[in-house]
Protein backbone atom coordinates (compact mmCIF):
# COMPACT_ATOMS: atom_id res chain seq x y z
CA UNK A 1 0.00 0.00 0.00
CA UNK A 2 2.98 2.58 0.80
CA UNK A 3 3.85 2.53 -3.24
CA UNK A 4 0.08 3.53 -3.75
CA UNK A 5 -0.09 7.28 -5.15
CA UNK A 6 -3.00 9.09 -6.84
CA UNK A 7 -2.35 10.10 -10.78
CA UNK A 8 -1.12 13.65 -10.94
CA UNK A 9 -3.72 16.74 -12.45
CA UNK A 10 -1.13 16.43 -15.60
CA UNK A 11 -2.05 12.81 -15.41
CA UNK A 12 -5.51 12.89 -16.05
CA UNK A 13 -7.24 12.60 -19.59
CA UNK A 14 -8.02 15.31 -21.86
CA UNK A 15 -11.71 15.62 -22.85
CA UNK A 16 -12.30 15.64 -26.65
CA UNK A 17 -15.03 18.44 -27.37
CA UNK A 18 -17.79 16.66 -28.24
CA UNK A 19 -17.22 15.32 -24.77
CA UNK A 20 -16.73 18.51 -22.99
CA UNK A 21 -20.44 19.18 -24.44
CA UNK A 22 -21.87 15.73 -23.07
CA UNK A 23 -20.37 17.33 -19.51
CA UNK A 24 -21.89 20.68 -19.94
CA UNK A 25 -25.46 18.76 -21.13
CA UNK A 26 -25.63 16.67 -18.32
CA UNK A 27 -25.02 19.64 -15.78
CA UNK A 28 -27.19 21.33 -16.90
CA UNK A 29 -29.72 19.01 -17.23
CA UNK A 30 -29.04 17.84 -13.62
CA UNK A 31 -29.43 21.74 -12.54
CA UNK A 32 -33.10 21.66 -13.95
CA UNK A 33 -32.30 24.03 -16.79
CA UNK A 34 -32.84 23.37 -20.18
CA UNK A 35 -29.52 22.19 -21.93
CA UNK A 36 -31.11 23.04 -25.53
CA UNK A 37 -30.42 19.29 -26.52
CA UNK A 38 -33.56 18.48 -28.69
CA UNK A 39 -32.78 21.42 -31.31
CA UNK A 40 -29.35 20.03 -32.26
CA UNK A 41 -29.96 17.82 -35.52
CA UNK A 42 -31.04 14.10 -34.43
CA UNK A 43 -27.02 13.04 -35.42
CA UNK A 44 -25.89 15.46 -32.65
CA UNK A 45 -28.01 14.42 -30.28
CA UNK A 46 -27.39 10.60 -30.64
CA UNK A 47 -23.42 11.57 -30.17
CA UNK A 48 -23.84 13.61 -27.07
CA UNK A 49 -26.10 10.53 -25.41
CA UNK A 50 -22.99 7.71 -26.52
CA UNK A 51 -20.67 10.25 -24.81
CA UNK A 52 -22.66 10.39 -22.09
CA UNK A 53 -22.65 6.53 -21.40
CA UNK A 54 -18.50 6.45 -22.19
CA UNK A 55 -17.83 9.00 -19.69
CA UNK A 56 -18.99 7.25 -16.55
CA UNK A 57 -17.17 9.69 -13.94
CA UNK A 58 -15.89 13.34 -14.36
CA UNK A 59 -13.56 14.51 -11.34
CA UNK A 60 -14.24 17.86 -10.07
CA UNK A 61 -11.31 19.55 -11.06
CA UNK A 62 -11.89 18.40 -14.70
CA UNK A 63 -15.44 19.46 -14.66
CA UNK A 64 -14.48 22.89 -13.53
CA UNK A 65 -11.90 23.40 -16.12
CA UNK A 66 -15.01 22.54 -18.84
CA UNK A 67 -17.34 25.38 -17.48
CA UNK A 68 -14.32 27.65 -17.15
CA UNK A 69 -13.69 27.34 -20.71
CA UNK A 70 -17.26 27.31 -22.02
CA UNK A 71 -17.59 30.38 -19.59
CA UNK A 72 -14.62 31.92 -21.52
CA UNK A 73 -16.20 30.96 -25.13
CA UNK A 74 -19.44 32.46 -24.41
CA UNK A 75 -17.59 36.08 -23.43
CA UNK A 76 -16.09 36.04 -26.33
CA UNK A 77 -19.04 35.60 -28.02
CA UNK A 78 -20.19 39.29 -30.09
CA UNK A 79 -22.90 37.20 -32.25
CA UNK A 80 -25.26 33.99 -32.94
CA UNK A 81 -26.55 32.75 -35.67
CA UNK A 82 -27.98 29.96 -36.10
CA UNK A 83 -26.16 26.64 -37.22
CA UNK A 84 -27.86 25.71 -40.56
CA UNK A 85 -29.40 27.14 -43.43
CA UNK A 86 -33.50 25.84 -42.20
CA UNK A 87 -32.34 27.93 -38.94
CA UNK A 88 -31.60 30.78 -40.88
CA UNK A 89 -34.54 31.08 -42.99
CA UNK A 90 -37.15 30.13 -40.04
CA UNK A 91 -35.76 33.39 -38.46
CA UNK A 92 -35.41 35.81 -41.10
CA UNK A 93 -38.17 34.37 -43.24
CA UNK A 94 -39.81 37.28 -42.22
CA UNK A 95 -37.80 39.85 -43.67
CA UNK A 96 -37.05 37.66 -46.96
CA UNK A 97 -39.53 38.00 -50.39
CA UNK A 98 -41.33 35.37 -50.83
CA UNK A 99 -39.79 34.06 -54.13
CA UNK A 100 -36.55 34.14 -52.05
CA UNK A 101 -38.24 31.83 -49.19
CA UNK A 102 -40.19 29.75 -51.38
CA UNK A 103 -36.46 29.18 -53.37
CA UNK A 104 -34.48 28.72 -50.16
CA UNK A 105 -37.55 26.07 -48.94
CA UNK A 106 -36.77 24.07 -52.22
CA UNK A 107 -33.47 24.23 -51.68
CA UNK A 108 -33.62 22.86 -48.17
CA UNK A 109 -36.08 20.42 -48.83
CA UNK A 110 -37.83 18.45 -46.43
CA UNK A 111 -36.40 20.08 -43.28
CA UNK A 112 -37.52 23.39 -44.86
CA UNK A 113 -39.09 25.70 -41.97
CA UNK A 114 -43.17 25.40 -41.71
CA UNK A 115 -43.22 29.45 -42.86
CA UNK A 116 -43.87 31.42 -39.89
CA UNK A 117 -42.68 34.77 -41.88
CA UNK A 118 -45.79 34.58 -44.55
CA UNK A 119 -48.26 33.87 -41.68
CA UNK A 120 -47.00 37.04 -39.85
CA UNK A 121 -47.61 39.08 -42.43
CA UNK A 122 -51.11 37.58 -43.61
CA UNK A 123 -52.31 37.83 -39.38
CA UNK A 124 -51.69 41.81 -39.88
CA UNK A 125 -53.67 42.06 -43.04
CA UNK A 126 -57.45 43.05 -42.61
CA UNK A 127 -60.81 41.62 -42.88
CA UNK A 128 -61.46 42.86 -46.53
CA UNK A 129 -58.16 41.56 -47.77
CA UNK A 130 -58.72 38.42 -45.44
CA UNK A 131 -62.73 37.67 -47.40
CA UNK A 132 -60.56 38.12 -50.52
CA UNK A 133 -58.29 35.04 -49.63
CA UNK A 134 -61.31 32.78 -48.38
CA UNK A 135 -63.62 33.83 -51.71
CA UNK A 136 -60.52 31.86 -54.18
CA UNK A 137 -59.74 28.77 -51.21
CA UNK A 138 -61.30 25.56 -50.77
CA UNK A 139 -63.39 25.53 -47.01
CA UNK A 140 -60.09 23.40 -45.56
CA UNK A 141 -57.55 25.98 -47.11
CA UNK A 142 -60.47 28.55 -44.81
CA UNK A 143 -60.22 26.42 -41.66
CA UNK A 144 -56.38 26.47 -42.01
CA UNK A 145 -56.16 30.42 -42.32
CA UNK A 146 -58.03 30.96 -39.15
CA UNK A 147 -56.36 28.88 -37.10
CA UNK A 148 -53.01 30.55 -38.12
CA UNK A 149 -54.88 34.04 -37.41
CA UNK A 150 -55.06 35.46 -34.09
CA UNK A 151 -58.53 34.63 -32.64
CA UNK A 152 -60.48 38.00 -32.43
CA UNK A 153 -59.27 38.39 -35.85
CA UNK A 154 -60.57 34.99 -37.33
CA UNK A 155 -63.68 35.69 -35.14
CA UNK A 156 -63.80 38.53 -37.24
CA UNK A 157 -63.34 37.08 -40.73
CA UNK A 158 -66.22 34.00 -39.44
CA UNK A 159 -68.36 36.49 -38.86
CA UNK A 160 -68.38 38.59 -42.13
CA UNK A 161 -68.59 35.32 -44.71
CA UNK A 162 -72.39 34.14 -45.82
CA UNK A 163 -73.79 31.62 -43.11
CA UNK A 164 -73.61 28.87 -45.92
CA UNK A 165 -70.12 29.50 -46.17
CA UNK A 166 -69.26 29.76 -42.71
CA UNK A 167 -70.56 26.51 -41.31
CA UNK A 168 -68.59 24.68 -44.88
CA UNK A 169 -65.66 26.23 -42.98
CA UNK A 170 -66.21 25.32 -39.34
CA UNK A 171 -66.60 21.57 -40.52
CA UNK A 172 -63.89 21.68 -42.57
CA UNK A 173 -61.56 22.12 -39.46
CA UNK A 174 -62.12 18.78 -38.51
CA UNK A 175 -60.60 17.59 -41.74
CA UNK A 176 -57.47 19.43 -40.75
CA UNK A 177 -55.86 17.91 -37.54
CA UNK A 178 -53.86 15.79 -39.94
CA UNK A 179 -52.42 18.64 -41.71
CA UNK A 180 -48.73 18.16 -41.65
CA UNK A 181 -46.14 21.58 -40.56
CA UNK A 182 -44.77 21.49 -44.04
CA UNK A 183 -48.15 21.74 -45.78
CA UNK A 184 -48.92 24.66 -43.66
CA UNK A 185 -45.69 26.66 -44.27
CA UNK A 186 -46.88 25.72 -48.22
CA UNK A 187 -49.87 27.26 -47.54
CA UNK A 188 -48.38 30.43 -46.08
CA UNK A 189 -46.12 30.93 -48.59
CA UNK A 190 -48.77 30.37 -51.52
CA UNK A 191 -50.92 33.20 -49.56
CA UNK A 192 -48.09 35.37 -48.97
CA UNK A 193 -46.96 35.08 -52.64
CA UNK A 194 -50.23 36.21 -53.92
CA UNK A 195 -50.52 39.09 -51.43
CA UNK A 196 -47.36 40.48 -52.12
CA UNK A 197 -48.40 40.59 -56.10
CA UNK A 198 -51.04 42.40 -55.38
CA UNK A 199 -50.76 46.10 -56.77
CA UNK A 200 -51.13 48.56 -54.15
CA UNK A 201 -53.79 51.47 -54.43
CA UNK A 202 -52.24 54.88 -55.71
CA UNK A 203 -54.70 55.90 -52.57
CA UNK A 204 -56.03 55.48 -49.70
CA UNK A 205 -59.77 56.47 -50.17
CA UNK A 206 -61.96 55.73 -53.39
CA UNK A 207 -62.30 57.97 -56.12
CA UNK A 208 -65.86 58.85 -54.27
CA UNK A 209 -64.27 60.26 -51.44
CA UNK A 210 -61.73 61.63 -52.86
CA UNK A 211 -63.99 64.04 -54.89
CA UNK A 212 -65.85 64.58 -51.80
CA UNK A 213 -63.33 65.53 -49.57
CA UNK A 214 -62.38 68.37 -52.17
CA UNK A 215 -66.12 69.22 -52.84
CA UNK A 216 -66.78 69.09 -49.14
CA UNK A 217 -64.10 72.71 -48.61
CA UNK A 218 -65.13 74.19 -51.81
CA UNK A 219 -66.95 77.38 -52.44
CA UNK A 220 -71.10 76.50 -52.58
CA UNK A 221 -70.65 77.70 -56.60
CA UNK A 222 -67.57 75.78 -57.32
CA UNK A 223 -68.86 72.48 -55.57
CA UNK A 224 -72.14 72.79 -57.50
CA UNK A 225 -70.76 73.80 -60.81
CA UNK A 226 -68.64 70.20 -60.61
CA UNK A 227 -71.54 68.23 -59.44
CA UNK A 228 -73.72 69.78 -62.48
CA UNK A 229 -70.92 68.76 -64.78
CA UNK A 230 -70.75 65.55 -63.01
CA UNK A 231 -74.62 65.23 -63.22
CA UNK A 232 -73.84 65.45 -66.83
CA UNK A 233 -71.03 62.97 -67.70
CA UNK A 234 -71.71 60.40 -65.20
CA UNK A 235 -75.30 60.38 -63.67
CA UNK A 236 -74.05 57.44 -61.31
CA UNK A 237 -70.96 58.53 -60.15
CA UNK A 238 -72.22 62.13 -59.17
CA UNK A 239 -75.01 60.48 -57.37
CA UNK A 240 -72.68 58.44 -55.24
CA UNK A 241 -70.44 61.70 -54.88
CA UNK A 242 -73.74 63.73 -53.62
CA UNK A 243 -74.17 61.41 -50.92
CA UNK A 244 -70.67 61.49 -49.78
CA UNK A 245 -70.72 65.36 -49.80
CA UNK A 246 -71.41 67.47 -46.88
CA UNK A 247 -71.69 70.86 -47.48
CA UNK A 248 -73.82 73.99 -45.66
CA UNK A 249 -76.72 72.94 -47.89
CA UNK A 250 -76.96 69.56 -46.91
CA UNK A 251 -77.45 70.52 -42.78
CA UNK A 252 -81.55 70.26 -43.02
CA UNK A 253 -81.31 66.50 -44.48
CA UNK A 254 -78.27 64.91 -42.76
CA UNK A 255 -78.57 66.95 -39.41
CA UNK A 256 -81.09 65.74 -36.64
CA UNK A 257 -82.74 68.43 -35.47
CA UNK A 258 -81.34 68.05 -31.93
CA UNK A 259 -78.01 67.97 -32.41
CA UNK A 260 -78.29 71.32 -34.00
CA UNK A 261 -77.88 73.41 -30.33
CA UNK A 262 -74.79 71.14 -29.54
CA UNK A 263 -73.10 72.70 -33.26
CA UNK A 264 -74.57 76.02 -32.34
CA UNK A 265 -72.06 75.75 -29.29
CA UNK A 266 -69.13 74.52 -31.22
CA UNK A 267 -68.71 77.81 -32.75
CA UNK A 268 -68.85 81.34 -31.74
CA UNK A 269 -72.21 83.41 -32.35
CA UNK A 270 -70.67 86.07 -34.53
CA UNK A 271 -69.60 82.45 -37.15
CA UNK A 272 -73.95 81.81 -37.14
CA UNK A 273 -74.85 85.55 -37.71
CA UNK A 274 -72.45 85.45 -40.58
CA UNK A 275 -73.16 82.14 -41.95
CA UNK A 276 -76.92 83.01 -42.02
CA UNK A 277 -76.50 86.20 -43.41
CA UNK A 278 -77.18 87.71 -47.29
CA UNK A 279 -78.93 83.42 -47.83
CA UNK A 280 -79.45 82.92 -51.18
CA UNK A 281 -83.37 81.16 -52.05
CA UNK A 282 -81.59 77.74 -52.42
CA UNK A 283 -80.30 78.32 -48.77
CA UNK A 284 -83.28 79.96 -46.77
CA UNK A 285 -84.41 77.15 -46.18
CA UNK A 286 -81.15 75.87 -44.29
CA UNK A 287 -81.38 79.34 -42.30
CA UNK A 288 -85.06 78.47 -41.19
CA UNK A 289 -84.17 75.10 -40.10
CA UNK A 290 -81.37 76.21 -37.78
CA UNK A 291 -83.00 78.59 -36.16
CA UNK A 292 -86.35 76.43 -36.09
CA UNK A 293 -84.09 73.98 -33.49
CA UNK A 294 -83.05 76.46 -31.29
CA UNK A 295 -85.38 78.23 -28.68
CA UNK A 296 -87.62 81.30 -29.81
CA UNK A 297 -85.55 83.75 -27.41
CA UNK A 298 -82.15 82.50 -29.23
CA UNK A 299 -83.49 82.41 -33.00
CA UNK A 300 -84.94 86.30 -31.96
CA UNK A 301 -81.20 86.86 -30.51
CA UNK A 302 -79.63 85.62 -34.18
CA UNK A 303 -82.14 88.11 -36.12
CA UNK A 304 -82.04 90.79 -34.52
CA UNK A 305 -77.70 90.42 -34.72
CA UNK A 306 -78.10 89.32 -38.24
CA UNK A 307 -80.34 92.33 -39.14
CA UNK A 308 -77.93 94.61 -37.66
CA UNK A 309 -74.93 93.52 -39.19
CA UNK A 310 -76.12 94.35 -42.36
CA UNK A 311 -74.80 93.69 -45.43
CA UNK A 312 -71.89 90.87 -44.88
CA UNK A 313 -69.22 90.42 -47.75
CA UNK A 314 -69.92 87.16 -49.76
CA UNK A 315 -66.20 86.00 -49.29
CA UNK A 316 -67.14 86.01 -44.96
CA UNK A 317 -70.31 84.38 -45.01
CA UNK A 318 -68.78 81.53 -47.20
CA UNK A 319 -65.98 81.31 -45.03
CA UNK A 320 -68.42 81.43 -41.56
CA UNK A 321 -70.73 78.42 -43.60
CA UNK A 322 -67.33 76.59 -43.81
CA UNK A 323 -66.34 76.87 -40.23
CA UNK A 324 -69.53 75.93 -39.49
CA UNK A 325 -69.72 72.48 -41.67
CA UNK A 326 -66.10 72.08 -40.14
CA UNK A 327 -67.68 71.89 -36.65
CA UNK A 328 -70.20 69.66 -38.10
CA UNK A 329 -67.67 66.81 -39.25
CA UNK A 330 -65.48 67.36 -36.06
CA UNK A 331 -68.69 66.22 -33.85
CA UNK A 332 -69.53 63.69 -36.22
CA UNK A 333 -66.28 62.00 -36.21
CA UNK A 334 -65.95 62.34 -32.64
CA UNK A 335 -69.04 60.18 -32.62
CA UNK A 336 -71.18 63.22 -30.88
CA UNK A 337 -73.74 63.81 -33.79
CA UNK A 338 -74.57 61.08 -36.42
CA UNK A 339 -75.46 62.36 -39.83
CA UNK A 340 -78.60 61.03 -41.59
CA UNK A 341 -78.27 58.48 -44.50
CA UNK A 342 -81.35 60.50 -46.11
CA UNK A 343 -82.59 56.94 -47.28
Amino acid sequence: MSDFAFPSLDARPRLTKRQKAAVLVHLLISGGVDSGLRELPPEQQRAIVREMARLRFVDRETLAEVVQEFAAELDSIGLHFPRDLAAVVETIGGHLSFDVVESLAAEIGPDAPAGNGPWAVIGELDVPSLLAFAEGESDEVCAIVMSKLPSARAAELMAELPPERAEAVAAAFARTEDVTPGAVGRIGMALGRENASRVAPAFETDSVLRVAGILNVATSRVRNAVLESLDASDAAFAARVRKAVFSFENIPERIESRSMPKILKEVDALVVVKALSGLSDEMREVGTFILGTISSRLADQFRDQIAEAGTIPADESEAARSELVAAIRRLEDAGEITFLTGD
